[in-house]
């Protein structure tokens, strides 16, 4: 199954449209995308209600598509660990993902209490904080151990090529289901995500994609 879950449209800070989004996720035979614009509390983000407009906009436009169509938001995690969304009714999938952080334990602080929010479906992007990408082994044990207690998938994002891949095999061994996500802004990096897929066939064999 090729899939892209993690897609921005100019209504946050993509450059393409959901109709350019689409029809570059159909001409390159991709079989589901989910269109996550950022969410509140980021520079350029939406709100709720807009993205169930653009909700609506992709279920007039499905039929025309093999593509299945998911809509839903890449939600803030904020330093506290809240996640800066009121309510995802209606919404396909929710991801959480931290841009502010100022060190690899604020971010940690922030992401363990996130995974354990009954909104969140997905850590995207885990562990980039500002000036670089990090992880750290003596938090990332306890991370895996809430995100498989609250059935909270992670991310292989192709565009900042992470987590690590002994963050995933740990992942995979607790039971830890995974997305696959391109992070594109532009329609021509739609599907962009041939080290997610690597990665994943390689440590998740044909087994643990999250679909919702």
């Amino acid at each position: 199954m090729k899939v892209d879950m993690h897609i921005h449209t100019s209504k946050s800070d993509g450059r393409d449209s959901l109709h350019n989004m689409v029809e570059a996720a159909e001409a390159r035979g991709l079989d589901l995308i989910a269109i996550t614009d950022h969410g509140p509390g980021h520079g350029s983000g939406i709100n709720e209600r807009q993205a169930l407009e653009t909700k609506k906009e992709a279920e007039l436009l499905q039929p025309n598509y093999h593509v299945r169509i998911l809509v839903g938001i890449e939600a803030e995690i904020l330093p506290t660990g809240e996640v800066l969304l009121d309510s995802r009714e209606g919404l396909d999938i929710v991801l959480a993902s931290y841009h502010g952080a100022s060190s690899v334990e604020a971010y940690y602080q922030a992401v363990l209490r996130a995974v354990t929010d009954p909104k969140v479906d997905v850590l995207a992007h885990h562990a980039w904080v500002i000036g670089g990408f990090e992880q750290a082994g003596e938090y990332d044990d306890v991370l895996i151990e809430r995100m498989a207690a609250h059935g909270v998938a992670i991310e292989i994002n192709s565009k900042h090529t992470l987590p690590s891949w002994d963050f995933l095999i740990k992942c995979r061994d607790a039971g830890v289901k995974y997305t696959i996500g391109s992070d594109a802004h532009k329609a021509a990096d739609v599907g962009s995500v041939a080290w997610a897929k690597n990665t994943a066939r390689h440590i998740y064999g044909d087994k643990g994609l999250f679909l919702p």
